[in-house]
């Protein structure tokens, strides 16, 4: 098995190093018409399995130290009956619904890092909000989420490890096919 690096600063430099490389693939893929949005789906999924499994999550933890979580208000029910407040105190105590507003959202927490990270644990796990269980969120329509993907290789391992895959296969693919880089 493969071993990924999970140290943020190296994550960090890696992802600067890097960020013209994944720029170009970044607007390759928007020329790439002879790759479907499904298969490129496909192929990140078969490149990302591996880097998913391979790093432990509870080790790092960054997402939930420097990322906002929004909320439904589903999320909001959910976790109030978990930590045994009514939604209205719940709501007071852990939501900003102004910001999240802005951006098109419901809510979010208040708070950063989440108050529910003890050490790199979720203290809420099982009743985690869905933006929590779903990151991070590679498919479906890869292509058309990489330049917030870009943007998430500095903070989220798995993202730059995927990218990074990402990237360098794209590449052999064109040498192998040689394909002409687009200007």
């Amino acid at each position: 098995m493969t071993t990924y690096s999970i140290n943020l600063d190296e994550i960090r430099q890696r992802a600067h190093d890097r960020a013209n490389d994944f720029d170009i693939m970044l607007h390759t893929l928007e020329f790439r018409a002879e790759i479907s949005d499904e298969a490129l789906d496909a192929l990140v999924e078969r490149v990302a399995q591996p880097i998913i499994h391979a790093i432990d999550c509870t080790q790092c933890a960054n997402c939930c130290r420097s990322l906002h979580v929004y909320l439904t208000p589903e999320d909001s029910t959910t976790l109030a009956n978990f930590v045994g407040l009514d939604e209205i105190a719940f709501d007071d105590q852990y939501i900003n619904h102004d910001e999240a507003h802005v951006v098109g959202e419901w809510g979010r927490f208040a708070d950063r890092p989440c108050r529910f990270l003890q050490g790199s644990l979720c203290g809420v796990y099982s009743h985690r909000p869905e933006t929590c269980r779903t990151y991070p969120m590679l498919t479906p329509d890869f292509r058309w989420m990489l330049t917030d993907l870009i943007e998430g290789t500095s903070v989220c391992p798995i993202i730059f490890h995927t990218l990074d895959a990402m990237e360098r296969l794209l590449d052999q693919l064109d040498q192998h096919l040689d394909v002409p880089p687009v200007n």
